[in-house]
């Protein structure tokens, strides 16, 4: 490809089906337990957290992108907006990484340093689309050549993993106690609102 031209990357329609199963499955495990806990203020609580999931990951959808122009490299998340100057990626690293409960390629755009400028994760696209970001890239290419673990990656290659990705069990479980806590405060919340 020229560098000329710009290249996007969205999720594909198949990881758009699988996140959206998995927003389908926790909602309903969401909503039986707020019937099985009984009362409205359960049901409400339960069902309001099931809309609040289902939307976050709708608006997660639809704005992760990856975005590369002569000049940048701009990947886009949920929470995040990531830009690069192209000029300073020196090489890829393509690792398929073992995250708890999931498998994702990943890519690692480093600098000369050898340090990250950018940590894509694969979850959202397609092993295609990885393809052609990194011919479009058109930089040296290394990986481990097996799966790995981030804390794995990390050790083979020093500065490309994040605390995230080096801690992602913890990551984890910091994410469902704010969310259990978020699911504690909206029942207290509508339970005193409703008597």
């Amino acid at each position: 490809m020229s560098e000329t031209e710009v290249l996007v990357l969205r999720p594909t329609a198949g990881q758009r089906r699988r996140v959206f199963t998995i927003a389908a499955v926790i909602s309903a495990t969401l909503v039986v337990g707020g019937v099985m806990a009984g009362g409205g203020p359960a049901l409400i609580t339960s069902i309001s957290l099931a809309l609040l999931l289902v939307a976050t990951f709708s608006v997660y959808l639809r704005r992760s992108h990856i975005i590369v122009t002569p000049g940048e490299i701009s990947v886009r998340g949920l929470t995040f907006h990531r830009r690069r100057d192209r000029r300073l990626a020196a090489s890829v690293i393509r690792a398929t990484v073992v995250h708890p409960g999931a498998v994702a390629e990943t890519i690692v755009v480093v600098d000369a340093g050898q340090r990250a400028l950018l940590t894509i994760n694969g979850a959202l696209y397609s092993s295609a689309d990885f393809d052609r970001l990194i011919n479009h890239l058109a930089l040296p290419t290394g990986g481990p050549g097996r799966p790995v673990t981030t804390a794995q990656l990390a050790r083979e290659r020093p500065g490309t993993v994040g605390w995230v990705g080096r801690h992602p069990v913890v990551f984890t479980l910091l994410c469902a106690l704010g969310f259990g806590v978020a699911a504690v405060v909206l029942g207290v919340v509508l339970a005193a609102l409703t008597g």
